[in-house]
């Protein structure tokens, strides 16, 4: 997700008033698989901002964090691909325009589009008001391979977690086959949205008995909480996609010395 400031916009079209944003994102009532029993439902997020959703196999959804839609502000007009059209991992597939700046949104992996939000047409707003929901993008199909880069993190929906609050050694269970248990699927990071500081601080407890390494971020009902199997690094230290076809870099390095960020709830 790239951003660049526009002197002169072309003609804008009106975003309608909204409504309330009751929709829920429609695989909030699916039931994830086991690890390595399928993909569907997981949601992973690149370094530009983008985020990838596996919806079935070979189905995937594309859409921008909260990060990237603060950095445009109000976004008034999207340009979105046509349906049939193919793209390379890290092509820019969609543009986003605000008031005062331009965004371009990368494809986390190669594929063709299927389907675009039409809603978008008409309520460019829905991505700055809802951009994790309602404000998705596009679908596209793809080989159904996630490249390696992505498969490092996901975010975990509130509704997958909330059962778990009450039950230790549930949890527990569940971030070992996350992120303890070596695996084709065993991610890198975790990521929990939607949760208050007592529940952050329920998970960050029992991702430390798991020697697992947390950090929240943001504010307010915004705040994240992220588990990691290594020490965080700085934004140096993180990979970025390479350039082959599946978009995989580098094996990883040596993790050298980092500094723990300091946990707050």
């Amino acid at each position: 997700f790239e951003i660049s400031f526009a002197s002169a916009m072309p003609p804008l079209r009106p975003c309608r008033a909204m409504q309330r944003l009751g929709l829920r994102w429609k695989s909030a009532t699916q039931t994830l698989s086991s690890v390595g029993a399928g993909l569907e439902g997981n949601r992973y997020f690149t370094k530009t901002q983008e985020w990838f959703q596996v919806e079935s196999d070979g189905i995937g959804t594309i859409g921008i964090t909260q990060v990237a839609q603060r950095a445009l502000g109000e976004i008034v007009y999207c340009r979105l691909p046509e349906e049939g059209t193919r793209f390379k991992v890290m092509d820019t597939v969609v543009t986003l325009e605000a008031v005062k700046s331009v965004g371009e949104v990368h494809s986390p992996v190669a594929g063709e589009v299927i389907e675009v939000n039409r809603r978008l047409e008409q309520q460019p707003c829905l991505v700055t008001h809802s951009p994790l929901s309602d404000g998705w993008l596009l679908r596209l199909a793809f080989d159904g391979k996630i490249p390696r880069y992505l498969r490092r993190s996901s975010a975990v929906p509130r509704w997958q977690i909330e059962p778990l609050l009450a039950d230790v050694e549930g949890l527990q269970n569940f971030l070992q086959e996350k992120l303890v248990q070596d695996g084709e699927n065993t991610l890198e990071e975790l990521t929990f949205a939607n949760l208050g500081a007592f529940e952050r601080s329920y998970v960050h407890k029992a991702a430390e008995e798991l020697g697992l390494f947390t950090a929240s971020y943001g504010t307010g009902a915004g705040r994240q909480l992220m588990l990691r199997r290594r020490p965080f690094k700085t934004a140096e230290d993180v990979e970025e996609p390479g350039d082959g076809e599946d978009g995989e870099g580098a094996e990883d390095g040596e993790d050298g010395e980092a500094e723990r960020p300091e946990w707050v709830p």
